[in-house]
């Protein structure tokens, strides 16, 4: 899975991730999953932080955490770390894993879009329009899921 949400978009796929981690504690073989999580600051709002911290020390989650309130972070906001990880996000789908986007539908979920359509773009060739009908049918496959609220007027 590649699980995408800053703040408050992290709650529904807390659910997931901990529903890997009650399997893999079972026994059960599963893939470790890349979570693109964003906030403002680490120091302040970085909910759920110990529970990310030991999902990745179990191997459950790769996370790349954005700071949008640190300056000189590597990474502001969720689609500056897909773009730098875009390796690894690629491999994961190609080898079939879902999308799972929930948050700012105003303009993160735009964003992480736009980003991953560059990411096919660069990974397969052609131009914006190519990699929208990538994008397009990653929906039509049920791959991309997304889960946005608070569009604006």
């Amino acid at each position: 899975m590649i699980l995408i949400g800053p703040g408050t978009g992290f709650a529904p796929l807390r659910g997931f991730i901990g529903e890997r981690a009650a399997q893999m504690a079972a026994g059960a073989e599963v893939a470790i999953s890349l979570l693109f999580f964003g906030c403002r600051h680490p120091d302040h709002d970085w909910y759920c932080r110990s529970e990310m911290e030991s999902w990745a020390s179990d191997g459950v989650i790769e996370p790349f955490v954005a700071f949008s309130a640190v300056s000189d972070f590597k990474w502001r906001y969720v689609q500056d770390a897909m773009w730098d990880a875009r390796d690894q996000l690629w491999a994961a789908i190609e080898g079939g894993a879902h999308i799972y986007v929930c948050g700012d539908g105003k303009f993160m979920a735009p964003a992480v879009r736009d980003a991953l359509i560059r990411i096919a773009v660069d990974k397969q060739g052609g131009d914006h329009a190519s990699g929208s009908d990538w994008l397009e049918a990653m929906i039509e496959q049920g791959r991309f899921h997304q889960d946005v609220f608070g569009f604006g007027k």
